[in-house]
């Protein structure tokens, strides 16, 4: 992938469809397209397993050059999309929304049906749509299980498609909105089994279409060529591809993985808003909040921070190398600061043993607060001139085996304030796996 890249995922073959969609209306642009078949079929998981799983392979993306990401999946978005927006805010991403707004201008008789995954039912997204989009009409919500599984393996799906269109025509529904990307490829059987006085509306165009509105690259320079990534079996993905599109694709594969994603997350953006039970403060033995991230944490926190700090210091001393202080966050999301001195750097071996010592004591006071989650920033990067590629390294080896021993967070946030750090940050994951 190259910078300025169109990145496009789903469970599996769903997304094929916005992925068509796009490459229509970009034609030089760069794509990639990521069918996670190893975690295949999202709408049959639970919201929180889909909702890690779309961090995961978003951040995939991201690290490989992404600017912009399609969650073509409709239960993936209502899992996650606001999420990886708050996550990622340089970032543009564009998700399934259920087209209920065009289906509630088109209904003649006040009912529209809508067909989609248990999954996405559950999001917050689906019902916020229907909050304010259909509002005077009847919504019928039609779970749909088994029907994207049949349609990733090719099976007959006729009378699936029969029972589930059927009966949402028969309970009125004079228009039928697919709620899964993977509906789009029976969308014929399925406007057959509703009949001609049913309208059925697919959103992959308008998805497509929102994608090349925000998308921050330029067409017309790109090779124009699309990269078909799967973490399943890649000679059963490019048959896949070959029976639904009639394209004969390269397809390579990719391991993504979920145990290790699913705690340990890059943010980019502001340490200071990140709504977390700890936020950890790169700070001096006597806590002057004088530059930095920490001037930024007092700042944000107001004057309880400084006034917390300085009763600390009066009580306990300075704050030790390899030791930790706990104070109120004040005014910010999180609940508690932990302040931990790292090294400033010398450039000797003694530097990687400090920082290690300061991101475990971080970890070891926020699991005593019983905190399930924590923001860290490059500690002793910036002005306490520690090199970013060597202190990211470090920071994420000592999360990685602090991890490993058996902490208990649920969340670790690696937070960098700008891109460049925050790329530093996933080569350092990515080389660390």
């Amino acid at each position: 992938m190259t910078d300025q890249s169109i990145g496009v995922f789903d469970s599996g073959v769903g997304g094929l469809g916005v992925l068509r969609e796009i490459r229509s209306l970009l034609p030089s642009m760069p794509l990639v397209y990521v069918a996670d078949q190893a975690f295949s079929p999202y709408g049959e998981r639970g919201l929180d397993a889909v909702r890690e799983r779309a961090f995961a392979v978003s951040d995939y993306l991201i690290g490989e050059g992404a600017t912009t990401v399609v969650v073509a999946c409709n239960s993936a978005s209502a899992a996650a999309l606001h999420e990886l927006r708050d996550r990622h805010p340089t970032v543009s991403f564009v998700g399934m929304e259920p087209a209920v707004k065009p289906a509630a201008g088109a209904t003649r008789h006040g009912t529209i049906g809508v067909l989609a995954t248990e999954a996405t039912f559950q999001g917050e997204l689906f019902a916020s749509v229907v909050d304010r989009h259909a509002r005077g009409v009847s919504v019928v919500a039609r779970a749909c299980p088994g029907l994207a599984a049949a349609i990733e393996s090719g099976d007959d799906v006729n009378d699936l498609v029969r029972r589930y269109t059927t009966d949402v025509v028969g309970r009125g529904a004079d228009t039928i909105v697919l709620g899964c990307t993977h509906y789009s490829f029976v969308a014929d059987q399925i406007r057959a089994a509703a009949g001609v006085d049913v309208e059925v509306i697919d959103p992959a165009p308008a998805v497509a279409r929102q994608a090349v509105r925000v998308h921050t690259g330029e067409d017309g320079y790109g090779s124009g060529a699309t990269h078909y990534l799967t973490t399943g079996d890649p000679e059963r993905f490019a048959a896949q591809v070959a029976r639904l599109t009639g394209d004969k694709v390269n397809v390579r594969d990719i391991k993504i993985p979920d145990s290790v994603d699913s705690e340990i997350h890059v943010v980019e953006g502001d340490i200071t808003v990140q709504d977390v039970d700890v936020i950890v403060n790169a700070a001096n033995a006597q806590l002057a909040h004088g530059g930095g991230v920490a001037a930024a944490i007092a700042r944000a926190g107001g004057p309880s921070v400084d006034e917390a700090s300085r009763a600390w210091v009066a009580e306990h001393g300075p704050v030790p190398r390899g030791g930790a202080a706990v104070t109120t966050a004040g005014d910010m999301a999180a609940r508690h600061i932990v302040h931990v001195v790292g090294p400033i750097y010398r450039g000797v071996p003694e530097d990687e043993i400090e920082l290690t010592e300061a991101v475990r004591a971080a970890l070891d006071a926020s699991e005593r607060l019983g905190a399930a989650s924590i923001a860290l920033p490059a500690i002793s990067a910036g002005i306490y001139g520690y090199p970013p590629d060597e202190a990211c390294r470090v920071i994420v080896e000592a999360v990685e085996r602090w991890l490993a021993d058996g902490g208990s967070l649920q969340e670790v946030r690696l937070v960098a304030f700008g891109a460049n750090v925050a790329e530093v940050f996933r080569q350092a994951l990515r080389s660390s796996r």
